[in-house]
């Protein structure tokens, strides 16, 4: 795979987000519906896996053969986007967890992975769709965060035994995980703990937490609830 060298489909999802004027590096051509970044040397738009980009920031809209300098594109961000997938052991599936990191392999294809380092995050992945593209989430505040390394990761699960194991996440010594009961079933416990004992460090996805349901302080083992998680740092 390769970036593009025509205009591909925007591929939004529901209205519009957010849409600013960027400058464009001299000579550089956009295309209408690639992911676009900021040169991070000047700021300077280019192809978001271009060398010495930053992470993408959203989408162009209009399309410029070779930027004049000066020449500013239309940039949307804040909105879901269509992307193809990966291949093989690189792409998403329906087992893939909502808000899990995606990664630009070119400016249109998004790897779960990146690639033992080589790739840089684009945003958050948003589920799949019938024909295997998938949907990502871009914004300009999850490249600032992915600049500042200062990820944040999401998603849902249920407990079973009151027990839930997570893997396949990013996580630090400083990470705060935060766990939110979204419907309770079985004998539900009043809050779900993540102890320090059953956290796993490890960067790139190669972490992992076991979420624990207790019940005034024991263990409830029939709890069986959703819950949300977010991983902050």
């Amino acid at each position: 795979m390769s970036n593009s060298t025509s205009e591909i489909p925007l591929g939004g999802f529901g209205q519009d987000g957010r849409r600013f004027h960027v400058p464009v590096k001299t000579g550089q051509a956009i295309y209408y519906g690639t992911a676009v970044a900021q040169q991070l040397s000047d700021g300077l738009l280019v192809p978001a896996t271009a060398a010495g980009a930053g992470p993408a920031i959203g989408k162009a809209v209009q399309t410029i053969a070779a930027a004049a300098a000066g020449e500013r594109c239309l940039v949307e961000t804040d909105r879901s986007y269509a992307f193809s997938n990966g291949t093989s052991t690189d792409a998403f599936s329906e087992a893939s967890l909502i808000g899990a990191p995606a990664y630009l392999y070119d400016d249109h294809t998004v790897y779960d992975n990146d690639a033992t380092g080589t790739l840089q995050q684009c945003g958050t992945f948003e589920g799949m769709e019938a024909d295997g593209k998938v949907r990502v989430h871009l914004s300009a505040e999850c490249a600032a965060r992915v600049l500042a390394g200062f990820p944040i990761q999401r998603g849902s699960g249920t407990l079973a035994a009151g027990v839930l194991a997570v893997t396949g996440v990013t996580l630090t010594a400083t990470s705060v995980i935060v766990c939110t009961r979204k419907t309770e079933a079985g004998t539900d416990g009043d809050e779900i703990r993540v102890p320090a004992a059953d956290r796993t460090a490890g960067v790139l996805g190669t972490g992992g937490f076991t979420a624990r349901a207790f019940l005034n302080g024991t263990a409830a083992t029939s709890d069986t609830s959703t819950f949300d998680w977010v991983i902050v740092g």
